[in-house]
């Protein structure tokens, strides 16, 4: 591994868990296990660093649920496997000694009122994000899974803002109780009668 994946690779673990602020230049190489000039060779400073990691982990993100969206599963599996994933993300990250809850939910709350350019990465994940659910449910209207009398741009996101609250009360829980709640109850408001039997086979 480069002297700079080692610094990207710390420096995503310890905003995750710590938060941007609380994370000085001396944690940062210490963790890496490189020098500061090393640091200040890849990087102008901690801005720089962290505009890079979240811009790359928002369009890993982006380009995950693209796929999901573009597959050819029906609009309710793909929600469906949205939720699988994120199910499985956190039931990982719990098992870890200390539990970072949402990467961008973290730094939306600490950074997106003081810093502008975070404050615009963050908001174009989430519009994108919020975009593709709402083509989604759009389909799903259209192909008779999902309520007709729904405003698809309205419940991706409420369906949105949901998740994001129930990762913020599992990281104050330490439980995925929240996340799977979400998970079972967000889509039953959408679905018509007939097809909530596919939310209970999860």
């Amino acid at each position: 591994m480069s002297n700079k994946d080692k610094i990207l690779e710390a420096a995503t673990e310890l905003f995750h868990l710590h938060g941007y602020d609380r994370t000085s230049i001396d944690m940062l190489i210490k963790k890496a296990g490189v020098s500061k000039s090393n640091f200040y060779y890849y990087f102008e400073g901690k801005e720089e660093l962290g505009l890079s990691i979240l811009t790359t982990l928002a369009d890993n993100q982006i380009r995950e649920l693209s796929e999901i969206m573009e597959s050819d599963l029906n609009p309710v599996e793909q929600i469906l496997e949205c939720h699988k994933r994120t199910v499985s993300l956190h039931r990982n990250l719990l098992g870890q000694d200390i539990y970072g809850g949402s990467f961008f939910g973290n730094l939306a709350l600490e950074q997106s009122s003081v810093n502008e350019k975070f404050r615009s990465v963050l908001e174009k994940y989430f519009q994108e994000s919020e975009a593709l659910i709402e083509g989604s449910l759009r389909r799903g209207i259209e192909q008779g899974f999902f309520r007709d009398d729904i405003d698809p741009g309205d419940a991706s996101r409420f369906l949105h803002s949901q998740i994001e609250g129930a990762v913020l009360m599992a990281k104050i829980k330490k439980s995925l109780s929240p996340i799977e709640d979400v998970m079972k109850v967000g889509h039953r408001f959408f679905l018509k009668e007939e097809w909530l039997h596919l939310m209970d086979e999860e």
